[in-house]
């Protein structure tokens, strides 16, 4: 190497030496802003949102999203209607109803809180609705 190369090079690495001191890219404690300013956030939401979270705290508060649940019909209305009527006067002491889920009417009763009580009470409801089978609480 001759004297000129290391004369540039080592003006060169004093250079690089002298950016890199006062050049960083992260902030010292000393310059950081100050805590006391920060940003303001609003959320817009649509107002139905609230209505759904007050459903669901309100089903969660009665345990119908925990019941277990006997489907006995899934079809057209018109039988749907007379199967509730028929499963009401069978046993009138239970709950039950009509839900529609595309594309059919199910009629559904009971609301059991154990898998025992209501695998009792299906096998009870077979003898009429021989089709009748058990819902999973969600």
């Amino acid at each position: 190497m001759s004297f000129s190369n290391k004369k540039h090079l080592t003006l060169l690495a004093f250079a690089a030496l002298a950016i890199s001191g006062t050049a960083y890219a992260q902030e010292t404690p000393d310059t950081a802003k100050p805590q006391s300013v920060q940003g303001k956030v609003t959320i817009e939401q649509d107002k139905r949102i609230d209505m759904l979270v007050d459903a669901k705290k309100e089903m969660f508060r009665n345990n119908e999203a925990t019941m277990y649940r006997i489907q006995i019909y899934n079809g057209t209305l018109k039988e749907a209607n007379e199967t509730l009527k028929t499963f009401r006067e069978t046993f009138p002491e239970w709950k039950a109803d009509i839900s529609f889920e595309l594309p059919n009417y199910k009629v559904r009763v009971g609301r059991f809180r154990t898998r025992l009580e209501a695998d009792r009470k299906l096998m009870e409801v077979k003898k009429e609705y021989p089709n009748a089978f058990l819902l999973e609480p969600r």
